[in-house]
């Protein structure tokens, strides 16, 4: 049986106007953490100048013998960030800070989100990230750390919403 409109079920983002901008899903807390991995890769990298060649003390000039295979990918022009840029990156940071606990969840965040940051990638590449945590990653299966990811971010994303709706 049908009920009349006005006795239909209504989702509180129907009736509040604004109101499902305000909880974040997966997705958005996804975006948000790939945006402050940007910023952080955009940001300098002030330890590698500081140890790379010039006209500085012998010390100083110090680099390892071992060749490290991303370091191509720190040699990125840096861009003024802006103080909102920042801002929004200490908060995303924040976050996981809060919601996950240190060690290999953090790491398999970290991995995984700068795939995501470096390029047009649309989607993660289990393999590699499995690959990327050496001797703590031999013990797990690519849906095993796909899995602690996903937990992650939907931890991260259940907080924010619980802080959005308490507020």
């Amino acid at each position: 049986m049908a009920r009349p409109d006005n006795q239909r079920f209504r989702l509180p983002s129907d009736t509040v106007p604004g109101l499902e901008a305000a909880f974040m899903d997966f997705n958005a807390v996804e975006d948000r953490l790939v945006e402050a991995m940007s910023v952080l890769r955009r940001s300098g990298d002030r330890e590698w100048s500081w140890l790379h060649p010039g006209t500085l003390a012998m010390f100083r000039q110090y680099r390892p013998e071992h060749a490290d295979p991303d370091a191509a990918d720190r040699r990125l022009v840096t861009c003024a960030l802006t103080r909102a840029e920042v801002e929004r990156a200490d908060e995303a940071m924040g976050w996981v800070l809060a919601a996950v606990p240190e060690g290999i969840g953090r790491r398999i965040l970290g991995v995984a989100l700068m795939q995501l940051a470096q390029g047009d990638r649309a989607r993660i590449e289990w393999p590699a990230v499995r690959a990327r945590l050496g001797a703590e990653g031999v013990a797990m299966t690519t849906n095993g750390v796909r899995m602690r990811y996903n937990r992650a971010i939907t931890e991260i994303a259940m907080r924010q919403n619980a802080r959005s709706s308490a507020a």
